[in-house]
């Protein structure tokens, strides 16, 4: 930067500069005025990434506020490092959502590797100690290198920090639409266990207590990554300059950092800890001030830097991986240090808190900036983009002739990428390490983990789909909440709460605003229906690229409670099972991959989402497998019901047959729609009776439509075809695309 630090910019200036960092006209004018004085660079580069999008949240904070923060079980929510919940048997569990969308289509390893190191210094700045990662991808659907290269570099990435890292990845979804063809979705999400009363907390410093700098050293790499998480992609010769906003990772330094972190308690001198994530020091030390209703004085000088000559910018805005900074108290100084030493861990006194409100940093001796703490971090306020008054209407699905054989829809159903098997990806991952895991990637509907010493566990699962939040953004994130509801009750556990992600494109377009507020308002809608809390998560916008922007998504991480872990079924059918149909049986149109394979437009019949009736099937579910009646379960998804038999089948080498009713005129969607509220539950013989017997008591439509045995998968009167054909089509080859 080729300015003196006291440089102070002139009135022609400093709107050019502002507008190159991000930041709007109205946005330098309120800064200015709140000072009452105008700024230097270092002080605007570092407004820029605090009141970006993706730190200060300004085009949806009004929002978010309206989702429901307070739920049975909830600890902690909005505002903490992560969500936390009680789940009972004295644990806790902490867990959140974050994204790495941009990083990730510019360095696609470093982006997904970096945004599982981030989310998981997020559970450990909570206390907690990471037990689980799961992972929601979107790709485009072409088979071009560029998108194989982002396809394989996110799995890898996924895999490398966290194979190093020694947690497991215990599943997740991977969504492929041609409309996130140059802007892929990476969201990860963490979970780890803490006991209730270890929470930590990022305030409760008082002036003259002492700032601790933790972690690995101060680099060039990441610099302004939130501002530039907050901008559009552009075409590849612009990404290639993008790779400056990048950071690298390193698990193995972040193993280290973690056992020192989780060890670092009050009687080694901890008051309160902030992790360094996005914006880095800035972030850490502004947002440490305002929380503890202080200031903080930075000297820079004794921040370790990687590189020599790094300017105080680079210093202050670097997004360098594995850091930390805390609070300790002055009379335990050498003791905290002393702490981390032994332990492998860089560690540094590098400065204060004050009394003055005044987040400063200096450098020689000299004031790089000196800005209120609380107006850094707070934010700004919320910008007025303009919203449509309508949403433009989906299109009707035309009409089509059912196939005479509809084998032939199954078999090319399951070798669609999205429903065939995600065995080559998630065997990448290890998923069992810790111990922890009794249900993981493939097992069943839902990861099911368990608590220490103890049959009784908890369950996870992520859920969204772009396409239904297309066609209609509430309902489609309503139709996220169901099938979370719904999967979680698959393995025997009830909804706790939620962490959201939300993947949008630009708020200053008038209709993507208006969608952005349709899907909160279905979020917000959804959850007080279920009596249900968001604890955090994420919002990630500007997803556009040349190729326009994404499908609006969703995608929601959410917790239940397994009374005993023994009882969770898995998705394995066995022979001699009756065969439930959970829910209505439909036969009408519906948002499918059915009928975007038979040509039809991507949008089409938003998913009619009944949440109430979501909750009355979970709750008897639930019910039913805590008696031990049920073996097998899985949610209709992607493909419909036949496709879920089809995978139930072929997950236990198990043939089937089936009958449908007469009444249904058209057995083609009936089979292959994809309708809300649907499970297969597969019951032995002896419970079957009362089985039916309840889910009428329940209200709970419930039918008997076969049994399963044999080594093909039949629908009387409709199709027949071998569990070896569907098996060879399911598997995905070497020349299928969609490696990820």
């Amino acid at each position: 930067m080729n300015t003196t630090i006291h440089e102070q910019l002139d009135a022609e200036s400093a709107p050019k500069v502002a507008v190159a960092l991000g930041l709007t006209p109205r946005e330098l004018e309120y800064i200015c005025t709140a000072l009452g004085r105008t700024t230097n660079r270092t002080e605007l580069a570092v407004f820029a990434g605090m009141w970006s999008e993706h730190c200060s949240y300004k085009s949806t904070r009004h929002l978010l506020k309206t989702l429901p923060r307070e739920g049975r079980g909830v600890l902690a929510g909005p505002g903490s490092h992560a969500g936390v919940v009680d789940v009972g048997g004295g644990w806790a569990v902490a867990f959140k959502v974050e994204s790495h969308n941009h990083p990730s289509a510019v360095e696609p390893y470093q982006g997904a590797a970096t945004g599982v190191g981030g989310i998981l210094r997020d559970v450990i700045a909570q206390g907690a100690r990471p037990c689980a990662v799961m992972d929601a991808l979107a790709f485009g659907t072409s088979d071009t290198p560029r998108n194989r290269h982002i396809r394989q570099g996110v799995v890898e990435g996924i895999a490398g920090y966290g194979n190093a890292f020694g947690v497991p990845n215990v599943g997740g979804i991977t969504l492929y639409d041609p409309r996130y063809e140059g802007n892929p979705l990476v969201n990860a999400m963490a979970a780890g266990m803490i006991r209730p009363d270890a929470l930590r907390a990022a305030s409760g410093g008082k002036p003259g207590d002492l700032v601790l700098y933790v972690g690995a050293t101060t680099g060039r790499d990441g610099i302004l990554g939130a501002a530039f998480a907050s901008e559009e992609l552009g075409e590849k010769e612009k990404q290639v300059e993008d790779r400056s906003h990048i950071q690298v990772g390193d698990p193995f330094a972040g193993k280290r950092l973690m056992e020192a972190c989780l060890s670092f308690d009050t009687a080694s001198g901890l008051i309160a800890g902030q992790d360094m994530g996005a914006c880095g020091l800035t972030c850490a030390a502004s947002e440490t001030a305002a929380l503890c209703g202080t200031g903080i004085r930075i000297d820079l000088n004794l921040i370790p830097a990687r590189e020599a000559g790094m300017t105080p910018h680079e210093i202050l805005l670097s997004e360098s991986q594995e850091r930390f900074l805390f609070v300790v108290a002055p009379s335990l100084k050498q003791a905290a240090i002393d702490h981390f030493q032994r332990r492998g861990v860089h560690a540094v006194i590098c400065g204060e808190l004050t009394s003055d409100g005044q987040f400063r940093a200096e450098q020689g001796g000299q004031s790089v900036i000196e800005l209120p703490a609380v107006l850094v971090a707070g934010g700004t306020p919320q910008t007025p983009w303009p919203v449509a008054d309508e949403l433009p209407q989906a299109q009707p699905y035309p009409a089509f002739a059912a196939h005479a054989d509809l084998s032939e829809d199954l078999c090319a159903l399951l070798a669609m990428p999205g429903i065939y098997n995600a065995e080559p990806v998630y065997s990448h991952y290890d998923q069992t390490v810790g111990n922890r895991t009794v249900r993981g990637p493939g097992q069943a509907e839902a990861a099911v983990l368990k608590l220490p010493d103890s049959q009784r566990g908890f369950a996870l699962v992520m859920t969204g789909r772009g396409e239904q939040c297309a066609a209609d953004p509430r309902s489609g994130a309503q139709a996220a909440l169901g099938e979370a509801v719904r999967r979680l009750a698959c393995v025997g556990a009830r909804i706790l709460a939620v962490t959201d992600g939300i993947n949008h494109g630009s708020p200053q377009d008038a209709v993507e605003n208006l969608r952005l507020a349709e899907l909160v308002g279905g979020l917000r809608d959804g959850l007080t229906t279920l009596g249900i809390a968001v604890t955090g998560g994420n919002v990630s916008l500007y997803n556009e690229s040349p190729h326009g922007a994404i499908c609006p998504t969703v995608f929601l991480g959410a917790i239940g409670v397994v009374e005993d872990t023994h009882d969770s079924p898995g998705n394995h059918l066995a022979p001699g099972l009756e065969l439930f149909w959970l829910g209505d049986l439909r036969d009408q149109p519906s948002q499918s991959c059915f009928g975007q394979m038979r040509g039809q437009t991507l949008d089409g019949p938003a998913p009619h989402v009944d949440l109430k009736a979501e909750k009355k099937l979970a709750d008897f579910l639930v019910t039913q497998i805590t008696l031990g009646r049920v073996r097998a379960t899985k949610a209709s998804g992607l493909g419909g019901m036949l496709v879920a038999l089809a995978k139930l089948c072929l997950r236990g080498g198990c043939g089937a047959q089936i009958t449908l009713p007469k009444s249904k005129a058209r057995n083609d969607w009936a089979l292959y729609g994809e309708y809300a509220g649907n499970v297969w539950a597969a019951v032995p013989a002896e419970h079957s009776a009362a089985f039916g017997k309840d889910a009428s008591a329940s209200g709970v439509p419930a039918q008997r439509l076969g049994v399963s045995g044999g080594d093909a998968l039949a629908v009387t009167n409709v199709m027949s075809v071998t569990l070896s054909k569907l098996n060879a089509l399911f598997s995905p080859g070497p020349n299928q695309k969609g490696a990820a």
